[in-house]
């Protein structure tokens, strides 16, 4: 069926389908209204180099290398194992979280790690940031254990924002399919009453002769185009 054909019967069936658009929106809205809303909050830390290979000019922040981006790596994989995360979440660390290196990061531009924690109260993904970013500092130190402290490498938060804002593409992903659904059935049921009508019209039709049978299929086409 083309999208001519669509159109005409939309037309032909204007109140019906009004009725259903409408109902349809305002379904639509009531269980928008009823979806959590996702709440998103992020911070930043950089590695630093150990005070042992920053002594030459004094400043961590001129010493970066490729074995800052290789430990911010597999600092990231090891706080988004699934022991580590289960290991948060019994401590009370709730919502979602992951731990990635920055875009931006390369050897010379230093070793940025990205925490992004998600959820659908906002006080306690503001309360779970602080609490997987501070995690980065502990498993470093683990990581580092059997490391002299002087040549140990850093980790040192850039940035917070721990006010926790609305997710808004998370939120519309819930949303999308509803209204898809609803504008789907709102469109669909019209064409569906049409396609019974003409249906019951085709076989109400008196019978034709049997020389007639290319008379009959012109009637149900044109039937169905109007």
């Amino acid at each position: 069926m083309s999208l001519g054909q669509l159109v005409r019967i939309w037309r032909r069936r204007f109140i019906l389908t009004t009725a259903l658009l409408l109902v349809a929106l305002a379904g639509s809205a009531a269980a928008v209204q009823k979806f959590p809303r996702t709440y998103q909050s992020t911070s930043s830390v950089v590695l630093l180099a150990s005070r042992a290979a920053a002594k030459l000019s004094g400043n961590p922040y001129l010493a970066f290398s490729s074995s800052l981006t290789l430990t911010a790596d597999l600092l990231s994989r090891e706080l988004m194992a699934p022991a580590t995360v289960r290991d948060l979440s019994a401590s009370g660390v709730p919502g979602t979280y992951t731990v990635a290196l920055a875009p931006y990061t390369t050897s010379t531009t230093g070793s940025v790690l990205v925490v992004t924690v998600t959820g659908i109260h906002k006080t306690t993904v503001e309360r779970a940031l602080y609490a997987v970013t501070g995690e980065i500092g502990v498993e470093l130190s683990r990581m580092q254990a059997s490391v002299a402290p002087r040549s140990r490498i850093r980790a040192e938060t850039i940035s917070v924002t721990p006010q926790a804002t609305l997710s808004v593409s998370q939120t519309a992903r819930l949303m999308v399919p509803v209204i898809a659904v609803a504008l789907l059935l709102a469109l669909g049921i019209p064409v569906v009453v049409d396609g019974r009508r003409v249906t019951k019209q085709l076989r109400a039709a008196p019978a034709l002769p049997e020389g007639n049978h290319r008379t009959a299929d012109q009637m149900a086409y044109s039937t169905l185009r109007n």
